[in-house]
């Protein structure tokens, strides 16, 4: 399994450190065990020391499993003795578990989700994750599978969306949580473990999946002086590994040849024959069905009584009054007036 240098000096360092205190971690669930064919680690997060964004050193894992050759189910160990959980939100039901028997071997880790807070604040977010690792042994295989399956194959930094790969986010000391920050360049390394891939079973012999997430970074103060430049935090998810190395196959059992017993055959008797019994045909004469004529029907004609209309007399036309012209009195002319104007009684009235 991958482990990042500052992740194997952080180890190290911490290993020295209880081996000199005289203390022994025992528990189901130790990482990787010497030997094991199946391991599961669920979540492995390391933070890098980083007094300008707040950060503390700490590295720690939760959820582990292992089993070794032949050794059966291990159900995993989720106690937290390192107190990942203190960083890291794990929602839904956690679940890392191995199985190691002759017919195969297979390691599973599997998580509705997680959250990754720093400074107060939710500096990583992953969606549902199911990771699955399997190798079956001869003589069928050597046949391995591995798939990291995840939400849209996409995770969380500050509230943005990144895709597989590499990918450079420009931040504020705001956004970390980190008063003696201005800007910040972080670099995003996401990547998606899966071997063999395609989510098939391929001809070896080994089987590895599970999610990568490194992020490194490089902050400013207000005058863009550099601050730090480097790592902030490593996360591994679901990383699941198991091999068909040491696997013991089945022993194949010969049945031991055995003689067969000698075996007197029983005396043959003659079989007794029933005769055939022979049944006469039944003839059944044929029935004649005399064919059923039906009556003519007639149907008698319709007579339409004649329709007599009677004449129809139009009385006489009387021809138009014709009037005889008009004709006007022929006007009789009267005698002509005095010729001398009219005495109205003034003056000399002569002979009158």
């Amino acid at each position: 399994m991958r482990r990042s240098a500052i992740r194997a000096a952080l180890a190290v360092t911490a290993a020295a450190t209880l081996t000199a205190a005289g203390f022994t971690i025992t528990s189901t669930g130790a990482r990787a065990a010497d030997g094991d064919v199946a391991n599961s680690v669920l979540a492995d997060l390391t933070i890098s020391d980083v007094p300008a964004a707040g950060l503390d050193a700490f590295t720690g894992v939760f959820g582990t499993a292992g089993s070794p050759p032949n050794g059966g189910l291990d159900n995993g160990d989720l106690s937290d003795p390192s107190g990942v959980l203190n960083y890291l939100t794990v929602r839904g039901q956690a679940v890392a578990r191995t199985n190691a028997e002759a017919a195969r071997n297979w390691a599973q880790a599997q998580a509705s989700g997680f959250t990754l807070s720093l400074n107060e604040r939710d500096f990583l977010s992953v969606g549902s994750l199911d990771a699955y690792a399997e190798c079956i042994p001869a003589p069928i295989g050597p046949l391995a599978l591995a798939y990291a399956r995840t939400d849209s194959n996409t995770i969380g930094v500050l509230g943005r969306q990144v895709p597989t790969g590499t990918t450079q986010l420009e931040v504020t000391g705001a956004e970390l949580g980190a008063a003696d920050v201005s800007t910040a360049t972080l670099t995003v390394r996401y990547d998606q473990i899966e071997d063999p891939s395609g989510g098939a079973y391929q001809p070896q012999s080994t089987a590895r999946a599970g999610l990568d997430i490194t992020i490194s970074g490089t902050l400013r103060d207000e005058e863009g002086g550099e601050l730090y430049d480097g790592p902030l935090v490593d996360v591994e998810l679901g990383h699941v590994d198991v091999t068909c190395d040491g696997t013991t196959s089945p022993p194949v059992t010969t049945p031991p040849v055995t003689s067969p017993p000698v075996t007197t055959p029983p005396p043959t008797q003659p079989p007794v024959t029933d005769p055939p019994i022979t049944i006469p045909p039944v003839t059944v004469p044929p029935i004649t069905v005399p064919p059923v004529t039906d009556p003519p029907i007639t149907i008698p004609p319709v007579t339409v009584p004649p329709v007599t209309v009677p004449p129809i007399t139009l009385p006489p036309t009387t021809p138009p009054v014709t009037k005889p012209p008009t004709s006007r009195p022929t006007p009789t002319p009267t005698a002509p007036g005095p010729s001398h104007e009219p005495d109205y009684g003034y003056g000399d009235h002569g002979g009158y």
